[in-house]
């Protein structure tokens, strides 16, 4: 009598070649995944860290701004006019996104177009003035601030 588990007669070069190439072609298959799902967290982390910065950058101009207001006001002067240049890039990593400004809650909301992963919100505080609610594109081109004396507004373009 043969002890089945020593008997190779029945096994077959084509099912182990085929066992082989599944088992290859799943571990390959499980390899590329993990690699796009780990770049795809890179683009949306580099895509939040860019946000920060225009954010940060945007919020600055809006005090500045506001503070010129303040001082000039302070001394007896009157301001006619502010023109704050916005330097955004077209696109962050390769994609458009969304710039939200609210007067509601004083935040600048970045998002890029569709994907809430990527969402931001950067803070601002305006003592002397008050912000347009608007949201702006980046696809839309050149964007500025601009105060307006007669509204105490600073409007978005």
């Amino acid at each position: 009598m043969k002890r089945l588990y020593n008997d190779d007669s029945a096994v077959s070069i084509a099912i182990g070649f085929i066992l082989t190439f599944a088992i290859t072609i799943l571990t390959f298959t499980a390899v590329m995944h993990s690699s796009y799902v780990m770049m795809e967290q890179t683009e949306q982390k580099v895509m939040r860290e860019e946000f920060e910065i225009h954010g940060q950058n945007i919020a600055l101009q809006l005090t500045k701004i506001d503070t010129i207001v303040r001082i000039v006001d302070n001394t007896g002067g009157e301001v006619n006019e502010i023109r704050r240049d916005i330097e955004l890039p077209l696109r962050i990593a390769n994609n458009y996104y969304n710039i939200e400004f609210s007067d509601q809650a004083p935040k600048i909301i970045f998002e890029s177009n569709e994907r809430y992963e990527t969402r931001v919100e950067i803070p601002y505080n305006l003592e002397n003035t008050n912000i347009s609610n608007k949201t702006i594109s980046s696809a839309s081109g050149d964007h500025y601030l601009l105060y307006n004396r007669t509204a105490n507004l600073i409007e978005v373009y």
